[in-house]
């Protein structure tokens, strides 16, 4: 809207003052700077959010109310989802970086790796799953440089731990099929698992699966191969087809063994790892700190010291398991 604006001028020498009309003066200043209408949000730090699929990150959104930071009182919140597909997170950081954004956020390594190779300025807050300086993605976890910071929940030994486990409910288990993403092979999982099978006198079945619509057979394949049970990988699409696993691996009469908790959920029969909901929440904090100034490349990676074990029992009976008492009195969660 524009607004009829008077400018007085001096008085000439007739005697009489005059005014001259603003308003198309006005217009053009609106039209000119249209950061003027939006002042009030220019203001305000602006996150972006980088998914896998659903535009949402509501444990972040906690984590940052927790620090007074309000989407849409205080902060700007953006967001750019992958479509689940690995190759759309390098088109929505480039979008998030063209708006522009204070700071980017994402809940993987994929795709806070994917948006380093985009940009090398805006800083990156995310959730590492595999070995940060390994894959040289980090100088070091005390110390990262860089523009790209978070936390790691994954560790080398946390893979002998879950076949373990597996073990001691699946007793004389000696095959396990593997579901591994080819696409994130540059991530130490595979070779992780190989090591730690060797070791334990596992034998295994591994089955390279890129798109949802191959799971269903490779999981029958495993069966028909020999495989006693599902190990899952970390990766984001199997994170996203877990029910489709669990569902199809208990009509195979085949136990589950994952990385998040909400395999077990969806019923797979057993997880271990750290809360993740608790990691994407201390995301915040150091969305926090970088809008106050922090550099990103001077705040160390944390690492959870707390890992949780959660058994599925109902999953166990229709597999015609008996749970050990033992690690039911150890799990941290337990569905019945």
């Amino acid at each position: 809207m524009c607004l009829n604006l008077v400018l007085w001028r001096h008085r000439p020498r007739d005697g009489k003052w005059r005014s001259i009309s603003m308003r198309v003066l006005t217009c053009l200043v609106t039209v000119g700077f249209p950061a003027l209408a939006d002042a009030q949000s220019a203001t305000h730090p602006r996150i972006g959010l980088l998914t896998w699929g659903a535009c949402e990150m509501p444990d972040l959104i906690a984590g940052l109310k927790d620090l007074g930071r309000i989407p849409g009182e205080n902060i700007t919140i953006e967001c750019r989802s992958a479509g689940k597909r690995y190759e759309g997170f390098a088109t929505a950081t480039a979008e998030l970086v063209r708006l522009p954004v204070d700071v980017i956020v994402s809940e993987s390594q994929p795709a806070g790796h994917m948006a380093s190779s985009v940009t090398t300025t805006v800083p990156i807050v995310t959730i590492l799953s595999g070995d940060p300086v390994g894959s040289g993605l980090v100088q070091s976890l005390s110390k990262p440089g860089g523009n790209l910071i978070g936390l790691t929940y994954y560790a080398t030994e946390l893979t002998a731990k879950r076949l373990e486990l597996l073990q001691e409910a699946v007793p004389g288990i000696s095959s396990v099929g593997v579901l591994a993403n080819p696409v994130v092979a540059y991530l130490s999982f595979e070779e992780d698992t190989k090591h730690a099978a060797k070791a334990l006198g596992l034998a295994l079945i591994i089955h390279q699966v890129r798109e949802p619509t191959e799971l269903e057979k490779a999981i029958h394949q495993m069966k028909a191969e020999g495989a006693q049970a599902i190990f899952v990988l970390p990766d984001l699409m199997f994170a996203s087809e877990a029910k489709q696993i669990a569902d199809v691996a208990l009509a195979e009469k085949l136990p589950v063994m994952a990385w998040g908790g909400w395999f077990t959920e969806l019923g797979g029969l057993m997880a271990y790892s750290a809360d993740y909901g608790t990691l994407v929440r201390r995301l915040a904090i150091y969305v926090d700190k970088i809008l106050k100034g922090a550099p990103p490349g001077d705040l160390p990676i944390e690492q959870p010291a707390h890992f949780e074990v959660s058994v599925n029992v109902r999953t166990a009976r229709t597999l015609g398991l008996t749970l050990p008492p033992e690690l039911l009195a150890r799990a941290d969660e337990v569905i019945e």
